[in-house]
């Protein structure tokens, strides 16, 4: 079976199961709640806009866009936001509209779980099934190598390791920029030979893996292809290079390749900054005692101000204020000596190493969310002088400022916090920052509810590739922990 019809046939299972589910989700909770009785017109009229407003959610998401084989959870992640988010703006247009109390609690209650039941079953069928296939050897790609460049080599191991990609490569162009040669792939023949290949129409796509600056065997590949039906697609030469939220696009006919931009454009910025204010706003109400008896702690713990305002880096490489409970005496390095990191060897009140063990002292910062100074998930910022240090000493450093700094964030959740390796943190920013979505946000606030909150020996004990560098400054007040 052809890989097209595979795919379109896969991608119609999933977007029918999806309605069917949800359907059947509504229907089954009303059957369980109302002893079998048929679903009258009110909840006939809810089902149908919970389904309608699942579509529209699913298609901001990009549910379906994102290929079946290659990433399953983060598909499901996709669609069980979309319900979810379905579910509240059914329950905030009940309550506008006063029509909230027509509804069973239980119906409601019931349907949700049911319907993220129904939507995994779907994705399971059709990943089976897609599987069987791919073990038959049916649905997969017969794919021509052209060019042996680090990442075309790099093309052939994730090939290989994944075969959910649906790609077999069974042939290898040698060119003169090949930085090795291909292990088990036979090689058909040499760049200069390349229409003479394809003569044979044995392959259904032809990886192009050159570097960008190779215009002339580009341009020469293409010409030799321009006679055959065949998909091409350009693998070009960048490991090595920090690709961020990289994209094709069409620019009045002429293709742009998008090398690094910030995910968080158009609706996607307006969807995280209502996320940020409405989740802010929400957790300050919710918090608002704990955070008047935290300031009452540290205001009798030692003399000086409730809130710390340090000098970070965010959005754009711009400076803003971030705001913390003080943990630290005022008159703390006066010497005006500023060390990255080391915060169990700095001297705190007693209270002061409470918030801070507990993280507590970073309430004040969801003000700062509320501000538009930062977001609640995202790169934990630097201080200026640490970020001018790192940039010129980590790959792709700044990068992390494509977006807005964060309260926690995907390297926090995973343990790279405090006087970890700070690679391995920037690691975990950019692949935040490359796979970005409300689902990923949502998943990474729920576990900082779990294991965000308390540092714990492993965290704090290892440094390992993490630079501990000493800056200068000439205000003493600014000797706060840069963590």
């Amino acid at each position: 079976m052809q890989l097209k019809k595979i795919n379109a046939l896969v991608d119609l299972e999933l977007r029918v199961g999806d309605l069917m589910s949800a359907v059947t989700a509504a229907h089954v909770a009303y059957l369980a709640r109302f002893n079998g009785e048929a679903m009258d017109k009110t909840y006939a009229a809810a089902m149908v806009m919970l389904v309608m407003l699942t579509l529209v959610l699913s298609m901001g998401l990009r549910v379906y866009e994102q290929p079946l084989g290659e990433r399953p959870v983060s598909q499901y992640l996709r669609i069980a936001a979309s319900w979810a988010g379905s579910f509240i703006a059914l329950m905030v247009m009940g309550y506008l509209l006063k029509v909230g109390d027509v509804y069973s609690r239980g119906w409601v209650l019931l349907t949700l779980p049911l319907g993220l039941v129904g939507f995994a079953l779907v994705r399971l069928i059709a990943l089976v099934a897609l599987r069987r296939l791919r073990k038959r050897g049916e649905g997969i790609a017969r794919c021509l190598l052209v060019g042996a460049t680090d990442s075309g080599l790099h093309m052939l191991e994730q090939a290989r390791a994944n075969p959910a990609l649906g790609m077999d490569i069974t042939g290898y162009v040698k060119t003169s920029y090949d930085h090795g040669v291909p292990d088990g792939v036979p090689k058909v023949g040499s760049l200069l030979e390349l229409e003479d290949i394809l003569l044979r129409g044995e392959w259904d796509e032809v990886l192009l893996a050159l570097p960008v600056s190779a215009n002339r065997a580009i341009t020469y590949a293409m010409d030799r292809m321009e006679q055959h039906v065949v998909t091409v697609k350009f693998v070009p030469d960048l490991l090595g290079r920090q690709l961020i939220n990289h994209q094709m696009e069409d620019c009045g006919g002429v293709p742009i390749v998008t090398l690094r931009s910030s995910p968080l454009e158009g609706h996607a910025w307006l969807v995280k900054n209502v996320e940020d204010r409405l989740l802010a706003a929400a957790i300050l109400f919710m918090i608002s005692p704990i955070m008047v008896l935290l300031a009452i702690g540290v205001k009798l713990s030692s003399p000086g101000p409730v809130l710390y305002r340090q000098p970070r880096v965010g959005l754009d490489g711009k400076e803003f204020e971030m705001l913390k409970f003080r943990s630290m005496p005022v008159d703390m390095e006066k010497s005006g000596k500023v060390a990255w990191g080391g915060a169990q060897n700095k001297t705190t009140t007693r209270f002061g190493k409470f918030i801070r063990q507990t993280s507590l002292d970073e309430l004040p910062q969801f003000l700062n969310v509320l501000r538009g100074d930062m977001s609640i998930v995202g790169p934990r910022p630097e201080r200026p002088m640490f970020v001018e240090q790192f940039k010129g000493e980590i790959d792709g450093y700044m990068h992390k400022h494509l977006v807005k700094a964060g309260i926690t964030g995907w390297a926090q959740v995973n343990g790279w916090r405090g006087d970890t390796d700070l690679t391995r943190r920037i690691e975990h920013d950019l692949y935040y920052i490359n796979h970005w979505s409300l689902a990923f946000d949502l998943r990474i606030i729920f576990l900082t509810i779990f294991k965000g909150f308390v540092h714990s020996e492993k965290q704090t004990s290892s440094r390992t590739g993490a630079v501990a560098s000493v800056a200068t400054t000439a205000d003493p007040q600014v000797a706060e922990e840069a963590r």
